[in-house]
């Protein structure tokens, strides 16, 4: 090749932070849209039993962001044949696979249209929150196609050389959100349908961004001519995207099997806490998803190079980062606690919301720093395209101890239980972690 491509420089330490500190403010601005955002507003001006419904709601968006994680394994193979110098390839895969995702979600309008009641009384709502999700579902669910193109643009950005973008596009879907949320719910009443409409508004921003900048052939990968084996081409990207597809999942199921449990021992003043400290924690810990998604397709241009010696240096900084990431993260976590809580809260806020949340905050980051290897690891295996341990260690994580010790110590100390569920889970998961570390430390997956 006589150009080389973005990706596939040979990055110092403090390029790569610069490299991936667009990506990483992006993640934060996605959770924030999808969580603080609208946590805040309902939680502050429609009630706890909305902020209950939203919980108990997202499980089926989860979903379909897992639907969209398994199909973007399509980011790890276009940037291993960009590594390969198969350009033309790669664009003809990203084209094919946006059209897939749009398919599968419009699909998804139909099935909510023809079975919505069944599927919320299946996510659990009680008599007291079924109207909130409906209403919320009624809306939302006209979204589902455009959110899964946003998140496929979303992995794009890196590949195409413009990881800045990715943050300029989540910016203006963000100040979107935030200012139809204020208008729907804030200045209108309009409730739980007033935060479906700013979703709505904000994944069509996020979209229409997305189709200009990648109709563009300037871009190092954009649209271009569906060609090859679609079916192969799907199978191939499916196995690559299983993962993290599987992880989704699994955080689905955790958070449907949370809400359950959180009923049962504290109602829907109990779902409410718990929601209030999911949502901070995971807007925080989003910084590194963000992190990896701009990363790993570093290491997956440098495995389609076969360059081990390349390979080793980027693992070494990513491990390097992740741990300075994660220092960062704890501390605005533990010195910011009694701040982010009062986001969420208001004058009549009841006490018992308070008090468990509150509870809920301390104990939190003691699973960070498990959490943090764990996810790096999965994704960086992913990257070298060892889809057997990065499956072993997802199905461990987030199907085997999530969902046990969830089940296992609410069971055994009450709410109490539900708030260490994470840290025992993570810690649980970081034993394998470090064997599979360990047995692969050679590289011998790079020729």
């Amino acid at each position: 090749m006589s150009e080389e491509k973005t990706i596939g420089k040979n990055f110092t330490t403090g390029e790569l932070i610069r490299f991936v500190s667009a990506p990483i403010v992006t993640r934060l601005a996605l959770n924030l849209l999808q969580t603080l955002d609208d946590g805040l507003f309902l939680s502050r001006y429609v009630g706890h039993n909305a902020l209950a419904a939203f919980s108990i709601g997202m499980p089926l968006f989860m979903i379909v962001g897992a639907i969209s994680d398994l199909f973007g394994g399509v980011s790890v193979y276009c940037s291993t044949r960009m590594g390969e110098g198969k350009n033309k390839e790669a664009r003809g895969a990203f084209t094919t696979v946006a059209i897939s995702m749009t398919a599968v979600g419009t699909a998804m309008i139909l099935v909510m249209i023809l079975f919505m009641d069944p599927i919320i009384r299946l996510m659990g709502a009680t008599d007291i929150l079924f109207p909130y999700v409906k209403t919320f579902f009624s809306i939302g669910m006209w979204y589902m196609p455009l959110n899964m193109l946003s998140f496929l643009f979303s992995r794009f950005y890196v590949p195409a050389g413009k990881p800045q973008y990715s943050m300029l596009t989540m910016i203006l879907s963000t100040i979107c959100n935030f200012f139809f949320d204020w208008l729907f719910i804030v200045k209108l009443q309009l409730g739980m349908a007033g935060t479906a409409y700013a979703n709505l508004i904000a994944n069509v921003v996020s979209v229409v961004f997305g189709l200009v900048f990648f109709s563009s052939k300037s871009c190092e990968i954009g649209f271009g001519k569906p060609q090859g084996d679609i079916w192969e081409l799907h199978k191939e990207c499916f196995s690559l995207g299983l993962p993290q597809f599987m992880t989704s999942v699994a955080l689905s199921m955790n958070s449907y099997i949370a809400n359950r449990v959180l009923l049962n021992v504290g109602g829907e003043e109990c779902v409410s806490a718990y929601t209030i400290v999911n949502n901070i924690q995971f807007m925080l810990l989003g910084c590194l998803f963000g992190f990896s998604g701009s990363v790993c397709p570093l290491v997956s241009y440098a495995y389609g190079e076969r360059n081990r010696a390349k390979v080793r240096r980027l693992i070494g900084q990513i491990i390097r980062l992740t741990t300075g990431l994660v220092i960062i993260i704890t501390a605005i976590f533990i010195l910011g606690k009694q701040f982010l809580l009062s986001l969420y809260f208001k004058v009549d806020t009841l006490p018992a919301i308070r008090e468990m949340a509150t509870r809920g905050m301390t104990v939190a980051p003691l699973g960070f720093f498990t959490l943090s290897y764990n996810i790096l690891t999965i994704d960086v295996f992913v990257a070298l395209n060892d889809n057997k341990t990065s499956t072993i260690l997802t199905i461990l994580e987030n199907v085997v101890f999530a969902n046990l010790i969830m089940i296992l110590l609410p069971y055994m100390f009450g709410v109490d239980g539900v708030w260490f569920t994470l840290a025992v889970s993570e810690l649980l998961t970081f034993f394998f972690t470090a064997y599979f570390i360990y047995r692969n430390r050679n590289l011998e997956m790079v020729a």
